[in-house]
């Protein structure tokens, strides 16, 4: 017997063989059905880490104890399948679910075993909950595309909790990983862990849920990009004594979906950085609360953030930098500023990434970049006196391009491997900043950092509208529809989706028909805010091919029961750039295979927008 307690040995086999005889009640596949949950945890190094499928990487979680032996026993295994696949796209993360474990025993646990891996720390057994393992170690495979292919036994040396052989004769976990990554399904989808029982431990609803514990990673990863010292969220969320002021109002605002403001419907598309609350984080932030906000174990508190100045990628190939700065008034309604950055550069050049870097974090609420080919924004700024010239809804010009733009919390925007941006010689970049005035008058003189490519590229990014600028939204009207589609001309790949709106916004869900028949759905945004204007980057861009056509939806509230329409009475809205107009348009950043193809698509653009109105033709002189 291997392990050195019989009573103990004993005790595990009746344990198990009750728990195995209700999971052979239960025969089948690995769970048919099953996908990787969309959860975001930490681990015990305070590092934070999203579960979803992303860049086309198989995910393996393996469920330990760090009092099982058996568990304990197979480290060493699972570091040498770890180093083995170390170049290969493979995510492995380590999980402990034992609600008697503070993180400081996590953690020690993951220094004194040397596991190469990231340990997860399911402080709140959501990630257990979902899955059910019944025994550690118990280990789960998904393929790229989230989908649950393996789960069980890493291989067979322990055919019994008291029994272990010198060598196994199956690898069932080393070979699961190896048919994903070699594009097969796994010969055998599930087999029976051999360890100690896991049980879902019960929570009350609110008395053991703790600060420490449950609340802090929640907010260290979904609200501290933005509520720490200097950013544009009205207070800090880094402490306890931070979180302890307000805990009715975190929770009346999570419930909701105020905050944080992530407006993706999910499983309708997948995106990377998602701040969405799941229900049970709502839960636990309402029960927190409810609770009387208790701080808890010290020893459970996770590092606290780091949020450093500067340049996130390094210093830029090239600066833009607004030339004078910006007053912000006191108060007053937010303003839209547009200022005219001309691009120093006398041929055209491939960038691989841009990133924003605000002067003034609690002003600026969003920005966003436009390329002028034609300096029509030059006319505009010249007629405006001070800095920039100010617009609502839009530049006032037909852009020749974009580069994205940023929202805090935002990473810099990233091309994807093998893609890049072509920046026209002698361009202009025109940057519209959304200033939130913050009480007190302030000043910004913002920066747009632009990085260039190393060499040439296989595809090259471009931006199409999706867009209808031929509708009346009736006066009272309470879900006025209007749509639109386009048919694509040339295969793209489709990298992220801007929808926009006015005021009167309500809904907009975009979704693709392939050329088979096949409906792929885009994204989904059922309760439009023209305060949370978000770029939606995919995480796994999506293959549309020629013939594919793309269909947009979107919904409009135009009755006086609209708390954000601007006209009351209500009046008949058409398109247009001011406060008082709407839009209707979802902007689509696509990858071609060269200049050809995003041409190609702006003539498919501009025949679309002709059959509507045969004067379009005007706004794409030049381009």
């Amino acid at each position: 017997m291997s392990i050195g307690n019989r009573r103990w040995g004993i005790w595990l086999r009746s344990a198990s063989a009750v728990l195995l005889a209700l999971v052979a009640m239960f025969p089948g596949g690995a769970c048919a059905g099953d996908a990787l949950p969309s959860l975001r945890l930490m681990d015990t190094l305070g590092r934070s880490h999203a579960l979803r499928p992303t860049g086309g990487r198989t995910t393996v979680l393996l469920f330990l104890s760090c009092e099982c032996p058996i568990s304990n026993r197979y480290i060493p295994e699972l570091n040498r399948l770890v180093q083995e696949t170390s170049d290969q796209p493979v995510r492995w993360f380590g999980v402990v679910s034992d609600p008697t474990l503070t993180l400081r025993d996590a953690a020690k646990y993951h220094q004194d075993y040397h596991l190469k891996f990231p340990l997860l720390f399911d402080a709140s057994t959501q990630l257990a909950r979902a899955l059910r393992p019944t025994h550690t170690p118990e280990v789960f495979v998904f393929d790229a595309s989230g989908e649950l292919v393996y789960r069980g036994r890493i291989d067979d040396r322990f055919p019994d909790v008291q029994f272990d052989r010198r060598e196994p004769n199956h690898r069932d976990l080393q070979e699961a990983v190896r048919a994903v990554l070699a594009g097969r399904r796994p010969q055998v989808a599930r087999t029976t862990p051999v360890g100690c029982p896991w049980e879902v431990p019960s929570r009350p609803e609110g008395g053991d849920v703790t600060f420490n514990r449950d609340i802090a990673p929640i907010l260290f990863q979904r609200c501290a990009p933005c509520h720490h010292p200097g950013e544009v969220a009205p207070f800090s969320l880094l402490t306890y004594a931070d979180a302890a002021k307000r805990p009715g109002w975190i929770a009346e605002v999570a419930q909701r979906r105020l905050m944080p403001p992530w407006k993706a419907v999910p499983g309708y598309g997948e995106f990377v950085n998602a701040w969405r609350l799941s229900d049970e984080e709502i839960r636990l932030l309402k029960a927190w609360a409810d609770a009387g906000a208790p701080e808890g174990d010290p020893a459970d508190l996770p590092p606290t953030p780091k949020f450093e100045s500067g340049w996130k990628l390094g210093e830029p190939d090239l600066v833009l930098e607004m030339p004078d700065a910006f007053e912000v008034p006191a108060g007053g309604p937010d303003i839209y500023q547009y200022f005219v950055l001309p691009l120093p550069i006398e041929e055209d050049r491939w960038i691989r990434a841009v990133e924003f870097l605000p002067g003034n974090p609690r002003v600026v609420h969003h920005a966003i970049f436009f390329l002028d080919t034609r300096h029509a924004a030059r006319k505009l700024d010249a007629k405006d006196p001070g800095p920039g010239y100010q617009r609502f809804g839009g530049p006032g010009f037909l852009p020749s391009g974009g580069l994205a733009g940023w929202a805090p919390g935002m990473q810099p925007i990233v091309a994807p491997p093998g893609a890049a941006r072509r920046l026209p010689a002698r361009a202009d970049v025109v940057m519209q900043i959304h200033y939130h005035p913050s009480g007190k008058a302030e000043t910004d003189r913002s920066r747009v950092g632009i990085y260039f490519a190393k060499g040439p590229s296989k595809y090259e990014l471009g931006g199409i509208p999706l867009v209808n600028r031929q509708f009346v939204i009736p006066a009272g009207a309470r879900a006025h529809r209007v749509t639109t589609s386009l048919k694509l001309p040339v295969d793209v790949t489709l990298v992220s989706v801007t929808p926009h709106m006015h005021y009167r916004g309500k809904e907009m869900k975009v979704h693709a028909v392939l050329p088979d028949g096949t409906r792929r759905p885009l994204i989904w945004i059922r309760d439009w805010d023209w305060n949370w204007q978000l770029r939606y980057e995919y995480a796994e861009p999506i293959r549309l091919p020629k013939g594919t056509t793309v269909h947009l939806e979107a919904i409009y509230d135009n009755s006086a029961d609209n708390p954000a329409n601007p006209v009351v009475p209500p009046v008949p809205v058409r398109w247009g750039d001011a406060t008082e107009d709407e839009m209707c348009l979802c902007f689509l950043e696509v990858a071609t295979e060269g200049p050809e193809q995003i041409r190609a698509l702006r003539r498919a653009v501009l025949w679309h927008e002709f059959l509507r109105d045969p004067m379009v033709w005007r706004r794409f002189v030049d381009r």
